[in-house]
């Protein structure tokens, strides 16, 4: 990308300045991962404006001091009335920021103030356990603790804000947060991290105009030894608002991310299609040559997923998953969310396109103008089998940089039959390794004034490629089968979801499932299949073996749900 010496002034509603602004922030660190987490854009890497001692935290295994991530930051682009081209995002804050702290004003306009900003420089951290033992002591309600007491559950309505920001659990359902009577901040995971932050400033880093979009973001984390998919993740929720008066179309939001394994210049990226998942590797057998914070032998591999995707624009249909002959339909069904569930317009994106980035000038550069990132988030450069993004006619066009094998029906090259190499990926392309940078992106859409798009991800450290790939379809398997992990936390009476216990059996079934176990007063059963359609149901016996008749399922993946009023549990078994 061509190198632009430009100057832009624009008015954004407010009357400011450009100042220097260090973002509060705190960290992650309750299981094998720890995270810094900023209220600003860019995650994991803290720029010191007193020094060029700047710090970069995704350290992997936690206490060690070596890292997988330099940094990690959401980026958003969309057209507005006129077809302008508009972004709010940033790499590693090179010429400033796009994003900073506090939620805008609801009237349109899309204000915040500097006093604002200054106030809202910071984040909230709450750990599971610190609530609950409040929540059980003599305290609650009568003398709640500063994490409780300082929630910032409401906006300031004098400036125009929206009352409702961080979410809580309201005891007596009347919309206000009220500490001394009872209400507390309603949280995820075993410890976490929440903040707001807005684009309404001048885009020293993107040269765009802004957007007037609030993002709500949610950082969390488990303390689960005993699985090693969640014991090393970290999970992040996004909600984004559009508190302008602007419809914007064509829009993309994504991810850039820059994977450095220990060493940055010795790394290579790829992505696996069906996961929704971009990841770094090492390039080298070895990490580095030696210096400090390195791997070494057997370097680990990082991973970012996109589990619940932007909501897709309505077309008034439940848009299939399979055809009719049971196969894969070959569109963003691949790895998107909610396909064929009986349900109309609920469908979510996965991730749409991925695609690289290098500081080496032959390859493909770093963005520097809006329509940069707007050409990366949107993908229209990328050629198959190519490194340094070929713009020849005669080769495919491509969604996805170094898919190995994973794209399984060609949905990245459109469907057809499979350009070569057939195995496209960094290694066996024998690239030079290199100091990458990676985007996975959601789009197109469009983003009407007032509307709220969600999107959850996740980062996933493994120690290797299979490895990752396992831990994700682990994390893909709890958020199906059990839910409730990733649901916030609401309460003491919260039931654990494993206090329903059963034998089932056997597992591969053939016309028959067997149904052993304890506490089955009042329990009811449902089996799904994968695509979510109903299948059976009914009610068990309150003690005894049960037996529940499957002939008249088709063979294939079943998920068995088992409750009464207080528990629930889900387990899968194989009709064959």
């Amino acid at each position: 990308m061509k190198k632009i010496t430009f100057f832009i002034v624009f008015t954004i509603g407010i009357a400011t300045q450009l100042v220097s602004q260090t973002f509060h922030s705190d960290t992650l660190s309750i299981n094998n991962i720890k995270a810094l987490v900023r209220a600003g854009g860019i995650q994991f890497w803290e720029p010191n404006p007193n020094s060029t001692n700047n710090r970069s935290v995704y350290e992997y295994p936690n206490g060690s001091g070596k890292n997988t991530i330099f940094c990690s930051s959401i980026w958003f682009a969309g057209k507005d009335i006129n077809n302008n081209i508009k972004v709010a995002a940033e790499t590693y804050n090179n010429n400033g920021t796009d994003f900073w702290t506090g939620p805008l004003s609801v009237d349109g306009n899309a204000s915040i103030t500097q006093s604002t900003v200054n106030n809202w420089n910071k984040v909230w951290q709450i750990k599971k356990q610190d609530l609950i033992n409040y929540l059980t002591s003599s305290s609650y309600p009568y003398n709640p603790p500063a994490f409780v007491l300082n929630w910032p559950a409401h906006g300031d309505t004098s400036l125009q804000q929206s009352y409702q920001l961080a979410p809580f659990v309201d005891m007596n359902n009347n919309g206000n947060y009220e500490p001394y009577l009872g209400d507390y901040p309603k949280i995820f995971g075993d410890q976490c991290i929440f903040f707001i932050i807005n684009d309404k400033k001048i885009h020293e880093e993107s040269g765009s105009q802004t957007l007037g979009i609030e993002i709500h973001v949610i950082a969390y984390a488990f303390n689960n030894p005993l699985n090693v998919a969640l014991n090393n993740t970290i999970f992040y929720k996004y909600k984004i608002i559009n508190r302008s008066t602007n419809t914007y179309t064509d829009c993309y939001t994504g991810f850039y991310n820059d994977l450095d394994i220990g060493y940055a210049f010795d790394d290579y990226v790829g992505c696996n299609v069906e996961l929704s998942t971009s990841y770094g590797y090492n390039g080298n057998p070895d990490d580095g040559n030696g210096q400090n914070n390195t791997y070494g032998a057997n370097p680990p591999v990082q991973g970012m997923t996109i589990l619940n995707g932007i909501k897709m624009d309505p077309d008034a249909l439940d848009n299939p998953k399979f055809d009719l002959n049971g196969n894969q339909v070959c569109d963003h069904s691949v790895n998107g969310k909610n396909f064929g569930d009986t349900w109309i317009d609920n469908e979510r994106y996965g991730m749409c396109n991925f695609v690289f980035m290098d500081n080496n000038a032959a390859y493909y550069g770093m963005p520097e103008i809006p329509s940069d990132f707007f050409n990366i988030l949107s993908n229209n450069l990328l050629k198959w089998g190519t490194f340094a993004y070929d713009t020849s006619s005669s080769l495919v066009n491509a969604r996805f940089a170094f898919p190995g094998l994973s794209d399984s029906t060609n949905w990245g090259t459109g469907c057809g039959v499979r350009p070569t190499p057939n195995n496209w990926n960094e290694a066996l392309s024998n690239n030079p390794p290199g100091d990458r940078k990676c985007v996975s992106s959601m789009g197109p859409f469009v983003f009407h004034p007032n509307e709220i798009q969600e999107i959850e991800i996740c980062y996933t450290t493994a120690t290797s490629i299979s490895s990752l790939n396992q831990n994700i379809i682990n994390i893909q398997n709890l958020m199906l089968i059990n839910p409730q992990i990733f649901q916030a936390y609401v309460g003491i009476n919260d039931k654990e979801v494993n206090q329903l216990q059963f034998r089932i059996y056997p597992n591969p079934a053939d016309n028959e499932l067997n149904i052993e176990g304890l506490n089955l007063k009042n329990c009811k059963f449902e089996i799904y299949n994968l695509i979510g359609q109903l299948n059976l149901s009914g009610s068990l016996l309150n003690n005894g073996l049960q037996k529940i008749d499957i002939s008249q399922l088709k063979k294939g993946i079943y998920l068995l749900k088992l409750y009464n009023s207080e528990n629930m549990k889900t387990y899968k078994f194989t009709r064959k």
